[in-house]
């Protein structure tokens, strides 16, 4: 079915990985870019005038404002910083398209009026939903952390919904890796640089160090750095890192297979250097946006609302905080999927040692399934020796992936355990479910539970 606005009106049972409002009088560019987004299950929404997009914007909150280089009565620019300056739109994210040959004239503009990417048209559907990716996650994280402190504040805590969203993190910090990052020009004092033409020595960088991006200059040696991204991607404690990287006048399939293999951000040679300035701090604005609105969500996590036994959250609150996401997911006709852990030889630590080493196995337990996890998903421990996680936004295939290299890691860590004197090792039943029309909380996790492998 047709809307008046030209976009397509959805079944009510699809499912949408996202609600993206698509800003632009450009028809042709906006039926383009709906047709792309719907085939990908994504819902579009077009408006053709800022003044609709803003309207539209603070009455539905879509996950993703994406911003044409045409609107009929404002700048794109304009746009971008009215809704960035709202205080219901604010925490939006937006994706300003922008005609090739502007690109790095506009990037600048783009930066300080708030965009959170850029994209040059005419761009590539492989392209275009990879770089969306990012963009959802982090509405889904805004989303969540306004949930979880409204579902707090029925504990007794207090935290805030909303993060500043000014950066004051200071300089940058960059890893160049690559043969290559000596041709790349930054003005004297532009961020924390550490630079390295050795691969090996890159993954022990951002093994032991923090940094806010990392940009590959891949040169002759493109499949060794997609390894990396690769590498990066799987890595739990990094596979939120954002990472650029440069390509020597690649067609289109390598692009699409650096995005596939986990690269944020691909440019070609020759390089734009505004437009590469611009990426880069729009990369690490988002990276630090990220560890804000983390924090924010570890606020909810008190002696109130937590599991006194292992520090993860307690199962009332994950019934409550399920019960809103159900309705929530049901409503938007939004994914939603469940985690179930049941570690047994819990039990035999408790026989052989006692309650108090049963208990530290726990917690520790607790803390590595925490830690195997993205900030917007929620930990919780259900009873005895098992534990529930909720994924937001999350169709049950991505979620399969997370269940199963969680019981992996778990399965291979030795765990020192107090009053133990010996590594103790445990197994790991897993199971997942994802959300059907007819579920309640206790459905999901039923069913969840009785997948067990």
């Amino acid at each position: 079915m047709m809307k008046a606005n030209g976009s397509r009106e959805e079944s009510p049972s699809m499912i949408h990985l996202a609600n993206v409002l698509i800003a632009t009088a450009d028809t042709a560019l906006a039926e383009d870019l709906s047709a792309k987004l719907r085939r990908n299950f994504y819902h579009g929404q077009i408006a053709g005038t800022g003044a609709q997009a803003l309207a539209e914007a603070r009455e539905h909150h879509p996950d993703i404002v994406l911003i044409g280089p045409l609107l009929e009565d404002m700048e794109p620019a304009e746009l971008l910083s009215r809704l960035a300056s709202d205080p219901q739109t604010e925490d939006i994210p937006t994706f300003l398209m922008v005609p090739d040959e502007k690109a790095g004239a506009v990037a600048q503009r783009a930066l300080a009026a708030g965009a959170d990417d850029l994209l040059r048209l005419p761009g590539e559907e492989a392209e275009l939903l990879a770089r969306l990716y990012p963009l959802l996650r982090l509405a889904t994280m805004h989303g969540e952390l306004r949930l979880r402190a409204e579902l707090a504040e029925r504990f007794g805590v207090s935290a805030g919904r909303r993060v500043d969203g000014q950066d004051k993190g200071g300089k940058a910090r960059l890893l160049l890796v690559g043969e290559g990052v000596g041709d790349l020009a930054f003005p004297e004092g532009y961020a924390e640089i550490t630079t390295t033409a050795n691969l090996y020595e890159a993954e022990d960088l951002v093994a032991r160090q923090n940094f806010d991006a990392a940009l590959l200059v891949a040169g002759g040696r493109t499949e060794a750095h997609l390894d990396l991204c690769s590498q990066i991607r799987h890595n739990p404690r990094l596979f939120n890192l954002p990472v650029l990287l440069i390509l020597d006048g690649p067609a289109k399939a390598d692009v699409a297979e650096a995005y596939r293999r986990g690269a944020t951000r691909v440019m070609p040679r020759p390089l734009d250097m505004a437009l590469l300035h611009g990426a880069i701090e729009m990369l690490v604005r988002r990276q630090r946006l990220r560890w804000r609105i983390r924090e924010a969500l570890m606020q909810t996590l008190t002696p109130h609302s937590s599991d006194a036994q292992t520090g993860v959250y307690s199962r009332a609150f994950l019934e409550s905080y399920l019960a809103a996401r159900l309705e929530k997911a049901k409503t938007q006709n939004r994914p939603l999927s469940v985690l179930y852990f049941y570690i047994p030889n819990v039990d035999g630590v408790r026989t052989q040692f006692g309650e108090d080493a049963a208990g530290h196995l726990l917690q520790q337990l607790a803390q590595w399934i925490s830690s195997l996890l993205r900030a917007e998903d929620l930990t919780a421990h259900y009873q005895g020796n098992e534990f529930c996680v909720v994924l937001p936004d999350t169709p049950r295939e991505e979620a399969e992936v997370v269940m199963h290299r969680i019981a992996g890691i778990l399965a291979y860590t030795d765990f020192a355990v107090r009053d133990v004197f010996q590594p103790v090792k445990v197994w790991v039943q897993a199971g997942c479910a994802d959300l059907r029309a007819e579920d309640d909380p206790a459905a999901l996790i039923g069913r969840a539970r009785l997948n067990l492998d």
